[in-house]
C-alpha cells in the first residue's frame, strides 16, 4: 500500500542502467531473473526494492560449448531463498539430482554417465514454505 499520488514504475534487470518508467504497476512477459522495481511519486520521492523472478529454462544443452551446459532455477541465489531446494526427476520419477541455488546447476549425467535425451521434471522448494513444479527438456 503506497498510498495516495501519481505514481510511476519501472522494472529494472540487474545490471542495467536503463529506467523506463511507466504508469501501471503491471509488468509482463519478464524474465527470470534479479531485478530492482523503482517507484517514484513527484512528492514523495523514489524508492528501489530489490526482487526476483523465479523461473527456468525450458531446455539445456549441456554438450560443452559453454553455452547452457548447465541447468538451474534462475532468480534464486545465495541471497534470495538461499536454503531452497531443487530435485531432478526422470520420467518415471527417479530422483537424479538435487541442487542448491548457489549450486552451479545439473550437467545432465547421473553417476557419471550421460542422461539422454528426453524430458526431466523438478520440483523447488523454497525457504518461504512456497513450492513449484514442471519440466525440462535435456537435448544432445
Amino acid at each position: 500500500n503506497i498510498g495516495r499520488g501519481i505514481y510511476e514504475y519501472a522494472l529494472v534487470e540487474e545490471g542495467s542502467n536503463f529506467i523506463d518508467y511507466q504508469t501501471e504497476p503491471v509488468f509482463t512477459n519478464v524474465r527470470a531473473g534479479f531485478y530492482t522495481l523503482f517507484i517514484r511519486e513527484e512528492i514523495c520521492g523514489e524508492i528501489e526494492i530489490p526482487i526476483s523472478v523465479i523461473g527456468s529454462r525450458r531446455f539445456f544443452t549441456p554438450n560443452g560449448d559453454g553455452v547452457n551446459d548447465f541447468w538451474q532455477i534462475q532468480g534464486i541465489s545465495n541471497n534470495i531463498q538461499p536454503n531452497g531446494l531443487i530435485y531432478i526427476f526422470d520420467r518415471y520419477g527417479k530422483l537424479i539430482k538435487q541442487l542448491s541455488p548457489s549450486s552451479r546447476g545439473w550437467d545432465g549425467t547421473f553417476n557419471g554417465q550421460l542422461m539422454p535425451t528426453e524430458d526431466y521434471w523438478f520440483k523447488v522448494n523454497l525457504q518461504d514454505g512456497r513450492t513449484f513444479m514442471g519440466h525440462f527438456t535435456l537435448k544432445r
